[in-house]
């Protein structure tokens, strides 16, 4: 039944996920996408069902994720802003799905795909398309059962996910846990009610969150070889939304530095 509890859980954040973008703002939800909701649970129970070892190829796995979710989320960002819904879904999962293959070569290399991870995650966060200043792209408000809908479909295609990634190894199952699932649903909604711009607020936070996944999936895979695993998960989710946070901080402080000197020199 763990196909069933990930796609439970995967449909509930995509809807809470949805409400938060229309109360507190489409950025804070993609930060909170962005951090390991899914990917957290997936690691514990494989750790506490097949042990360390293969829980510790499954977060390596899930890194390897993070850098196609980086991936997914550039493309859809840029082909928005020039397509609909479906092309740039298309557009995505191509971007996401070329470079799967090759991403076998990290299996049981923590350190290497951590680094591989985090340069991709860096490149795509400078590669983001900037909102247009005379868009005004305002998500209207969801009707009634929308988030559910959206949310329900999203945690089917996870639990068909995760029902077959039992069969495909542990770096795999890994891959699979952290899929673009929830930043598709979110990204598609918003850019089919408020237009191409409408997902860039959310993109930029998910991609800046992933920062968060990936260092939750790096030391959760250290620390679990001496540490219980309830343990060694609590501490990796603190350390990745430490992390995420100061991210979002520096992200922040080098805006309100560079925009007084872009004003100036305009």
């Amino acid at each position: 039944m763990d196909w069933a509890y990930k796609a439970l859980l995967t449909a509930t954040t995509v809807a809470l996920l949805l409400s938060v973008s229309q109360l507190f703002g489409r950025r804070l939800a993609g930060l909170l996408a962005g951090l390991p909701t899914v990917t957290a649970p997936a690691l514990v129970w494989l750790a506490l069902e097949h042990g360390a070892q293969d829980a510790a190829r499954a977060a390596i796995g899930s890194i390897a994720g993070c850098a196609l979710c980086a991936l997914f989320a550039l493309a859809y960002a840029h082909a928005a802003r020039l397509r609909g819904v479906t092309a740039a879904l298309l557009a995505a999962t191509v971007a996401s799905l070329l470079p799967l293959p090759a991403s076998e070569w990290l299996d049981g290399r923590l350190l290497l795909a951590a680094v591989i991870a985090v340069a991709v995650v860096l490149a795509a966060a400078r590669a983001m398309p900037a909102r247009a200043p005379s868009a005004v792209a305002v998500v209207p408000a969801l009707p009634r059962g929308e988030p559910w809908l959206t949310a329900g479909i999203a945690g089917l295609v996870s639990g068909a996910v995760s029902l077959g990634a039992p069969q495909l190894g542990p770096f795999w199952a890994g891959v699979l846990a952290s899929p673009p699932l929830i930043a598709a649903a979110v990204a598609m909604r918003q850019h089919a009610l408020g237009g191409g711009d409408a997902p860039l607020p959310f993109l930029h936070g998910y991609v800046t969150g992933l920062v968060g996944r990936i260092a939750f999936a790096a030391v959760f895979a250290l620390l679990m070889l001496s540490l219980p695993v309830p343990l060694a998960a609590c501490l990796a989710f603190v350390f990745g939304c430490a992390l995420t946070w100061l991210t979002e901080r520096l992200r922040r402080l080098r805006v309100s530095v560079l925009r007084p000197l872009r004003s100036r020199q305009a």
